[in-house]
């Protein structure tokens, strides 16, 4: 899809502030210097003399550095929020808060264990919470737009997370069209159909059950029914067909780590197109969207070191690297 760009001088100056926070990411030479590390506490110590020093602590666990990521992430972007003339792009990143805190609290009420949410999204915490606590799985229906798609749902509950991602899906796209953000359409058509391309692969290697063949994403460029001839084709011939050599995914099919990295590195190289716009939204939405790629980073070396993966292993695994 073409990205016509949405010039806007009022992005101005939050494009200048995003210039500057950019500069500040890491770069291959980092990955390699945190790649020395012979354990996760060695990794921690790193980091501390990084801008991250003021977020990470020599006492944290896993749990505490991805809590404190995401909340790094949201105050950058509160930050940011407040000198921008608009603001829902950035409801690719809120609604993913939601998205996963409506994962957490359905995964809650079917184990019977406690789960800790993240605030920064469009739905209040304390809604949550108290869906979470009564433990009534119907309150998840009554939650707003796109999640009022479970309205319709008959499945049983353990299948819900696929009707919530097709609505997270959905409703970004429609936000997209109905504001013009050309790049973000893009952006989310594109990850539809990497997210199948995984499903499909799933399903051929797991020998998942056949109704999970109707958990396609749709709104993709490529159409379902593509998918669905894969799976009925042998897994060797997947490397000539038209849907893996479309994506650029060939070569990784049977290399889970590196194909997962490689389709997140193909949605920041569709997103890098943000540097020919010097006003707009595009450059804000890339800087967010490599900032969370660089958490991930963080957290795959961080729990590699703690499961004494091997620094090859490792160094496969680093989206950018």
């Amino acid at each position: 899809m073409p990205v016509a760009f949405k010039e806007n001088l009022d992005f101005a100056t939050a494009v200048g502030k995003i210039r500057a926070l950019s500069a500040r990411l890491f770069t291959p030479a980092d990955w390699e210097r945190f790649l020395t590390a012979k354990t996760s506490k060695d990794l921690i110590r790193l980091l501390i003399e990084t801008p991250y020093g003021r977020v990470i602590s020599d006492t944290d666990s896993f749990d505490d550095i991805q809590y404190k990521l995401v909340y790094h992430l949201l105050s950058e972007m509160n930050e940011v929020e407040k000198i921008l003339p608009e603001k829902e792009f950035l409801y690719y990143f809120r609604y993913k808060i939601d998205l996963g805190n409506i994962k957490k609290v359905l995964y809650g009420i079917l184990s019977e264990k406690d789960v800790t949410l993240y605030g920064g999204g469009l739905i209040s915490l304390e809604v949550l919470e108290r869906i979470k606590n009564s433990r009534d799985l119907e309150l998840l229906k009554d939650l707003p737009y796109p999640w009022d798609i479970l309205e319709e749902i008959e499945e049983e509950p353990v299948l819900w997370t696929y009707y919530l991602e097709q609505a997270y899906f959905r409703g970004l796209i429609e936000l997209s069209r109905e504001n013009g953000y050309s790049l973000l359409e893009s952006l989310l058509t594109r990850q539809i159909d990497l997210e199948n391309l995984k499903i499909a692969l799933r399903i051929k290697t797991v020998n998942y059950p056949d109704r999970y063949r109707a958990f396609f994403y749709s709104g993709g460029t490529i159409e379902v029914r593509e998918y669905l001839r894969l799976l009925d084709a042998n897994l060797e011939g997947w490397k000539d067909s038209e849907v893996v050599e479309r994506l650029g995914m060939r070569e990784y099919l049977d290399r889970p780590i590196i194909l997962e990295k490689k389709m997140e590195e193909s949605l920041v190289e569709l997103l890098s197109v943000s540097k020919y716009t010097a006003f707009g939204y595009e450059p804000i939405l890339d800087y967010f969207f490599r900032k969370e790629i660089e958490h991930k980073n963080i957290l795959f070396i961080f729990s590699g070191l703690e499961y004494g993966l091997p620094i090859q292993t490792l160094r496969s695994g680093i989206r950018g690297l």
